[in-house]
């Protein structure tokens, strides 16, 4: 199947607020979706991408780049919403996560926190945790040095 993964536009905004809304079950409206995006234009260290397949949009990816004013190291902050996992969601996800990290060596970053959206502790999250992160707390992180 064919995908693309691009940032978002002012243009996309409609379909993300179904996209998120449909996934999360929180109404979010567009407009709100516009403001971010908007603030997003004003800040280079925040990003969201749409992972699409035919025209579309199966996924968002958020990225965000932290850094201390006195620090030397900095992370990259990851999020990213996905459908239902089913084998071809699941690989969105993967897409998405392996873009992130593609984004974090770019922008030079010593590592990735990894954002869930998941409060269970149980076994299952241990089964989603993703490769080569570990545990933290409320996140995972993957460092790259």
């Amino acid at each position: 199947m064919t995908y693309i993964i691009r940032e978002a536009k002012p243009q996309d905004t409609k379909e993300i607020s179904n996209f998120v809304s449909k996934r999360t079950g929180k109404m979010i409206s567009p407009l709100h979706i516009e403001n971010r995006l908007h603030f997003m234009r004003d800040n280079p260290d925040e990003s969201l991408y749409v992972y699409e397949e035919e025209n579309q949009i199966l996924g968002t990816l958020g990225f965000r780049i932290r850094q201390a004013d006195d620090a030397v190291v900095k992370f990259s902050e990851v999020s990213v919403i996905s459908m239902e996992e089913t084998d071809s969601s699941q690989a969105a996800a993967d897409k998405l996560k392996s873009y992130a990290e593609q984004l974090a060596q770019e922008h030079a970053c010593s590592g990735m926190w990894w954002i869930t959206g998941s409060e269970n502790h149980g076994d299952r999250r241990k089964a989603q945790q993703p490769l080569g992160f570990h545990e933290t707390g409320y996140r995972f992180v993957k460092r790259f040095l």
